[in-house]
């Protein structure tokens, strides 16, 4: 059997291999997305994409473009310097956010000068957490090898590198030259042994899930009609409350990943009006939390947004999963005895000029040691213990 690694675009999408069962899901999200463009589907991701084909597994390859307003999906810059003075600016209310952006302009001046934003994501799928790629170790060292030859002055990334839910990912990332740059802490709840229903907060949970007057929704087609009130729900969450440099997912987004059951979806409905949803994939073991949405104008007494949570729990706890709740809401999921794991973005950058290296190494001694970002709550760690 030959090996081979890939790189196609709209033009050449004829060249993908046969969809197959276990890789369904890759192959018609990438020909979509590559075929019509990212901003198609996410209206903040300016960049452009590609088909990365590794020995006939289809993985999206995402070239970044230097400034405008990118998400922090496919944006180092956004990620690493405005997604941190939006998120301090939201949490400050009372202080001027122009004061948070002041703050970071040195560091975010020299990482411009750095070259940071010429980037190769492999594996990008434009979400908060990716699926894992599944590469061996030789199959890494192929791609890297293509990457840097193609794009010699761009550095390659992999994106939710996850030591805890991917550990041999992680080392044959490291086996390969990558540096590791901590990029978030996301919270994993391991349901399997029943432990987390010693927790209060996830039996109450459980049990409003159980007593609620919503129906649980499951099926893509009956929810292909709510497409717009799904898109309403997430950016309202994703964008309004929260910077709105997270992917602003728009209705052909949610159109095409529930008609080609890209993520399994639930909601809640009441008399035909969807007011909640979550979405999830599976993969090597582990239930993934995607994407939430809630009616933010309804009362909290109705539990919305526990309920959806609920769900994630219950699913992963039926199929023996253990579960990736992303990040954000610390506090809330550590209560329901969520942990905190650090992901990270991995990066080759040994075919660069060594001060497009030397950017990346300060950026992650910086990061791996929590000079940029915030730590989790220790106290409220320790509640939950």
């Amino acid at each position: 059997m030959t090996s081979a690694i890939e790189i196609l675009g709209a033009d050449t999408l004829q060249r993908l291999p046969q969809v197959t069962s276990g890789a369904e899901r890759s192959v018609r999200y990438t020909r979509a997305i590559v075929q019509d463009g990212a901003r198609s589907y996410v209206d903040n991701a300016d960049v452009e994409m590609k088909a990365l084909v590794v020995d006939g597994k289809v993985l999206p390859l995402v070239l970044a473009k230097a400034g405008g307003e990118n998400s922090n999906v496919c944006s180092p810059y956004s990620h690493y310097v405005r997604y941190l003075a939006a998120e301090r600016a939201m949490r400050h209310p009372r202080i001027p956010p122009f004061l948070f952006d002041a703050a970071g302009l040195p560091a975010g001046l020299t990482l411009k000068l750095g070259g940071i934003e010429r980037v190769v994501y492999v594996n990008n799928w434009l979400l908060g957490t990716n699926p894992s790629p599944g590469l061996s170790s030789d199959q890494i060292t192929r791609l890297t090898a293509t990457l840097a030859t193609t794009y010699p002055r761009s550095a390659i990334v992999f994106r939710s590198v996850n030591p805890r839910l991917d550990p041999s990912g992680f080392v044959a990332l490291q086996r390969n030259g990558y540096r590791l740059v901590r990029s978030r802490w996301v919270y994993v709840l391991d349901p399997t042994s029943g432990r987390h229903l010693a927790r209060t907060n996830v039996r109450m949970d459980l049990e409003l899930l159980r007593r609620t007057s919503y129906d649980v929704v499951g099926s893509s087609k009956d929810l292909e009609p709510h497409v717009a009130r799904i898109t309403t729900l997430y950016r309202d969450l994703y964008v309004r409350k929260y910077p709105d440099l997270n992917p602003q997912f728009n209705t052909r987004f949610f159109a095409l990943t529930l008609r080609d059951e890209v993520f399994t979806y639930r909601a809640l409905t009441n008399d035909g009006r969807l007011d909640a949803f979550t979405s999830y994939f599976i993969e090597g073991g582990v239930l993934t939390g995607v994407v939430i949405g809630h009616d933010r104008q309804l009362p909290r007494t109705l539990g919305l947004y526990r309920m959806v949570v609920a769900i994630l729990i219950a699913e992963a706890a039926a199929r023996g999963l253990l579960l990736n709740i992303s990040a954000g809401a610390d506090q809330y999921k550590m209560l329901r005895g969520a942990r905190p794991v650090d992901e990270f973005d991995a990066v080759y950058e040994r075919h660069l000029p060594w001060p497009r290296r030397f950017t990346w190494a300060a950026l992650a001694i910086a990061s791996n040691r929590h000079l940029i970002g915030d730590r989790p709550k220790e106290a409220s760690a320790a509640a939950v213990s």
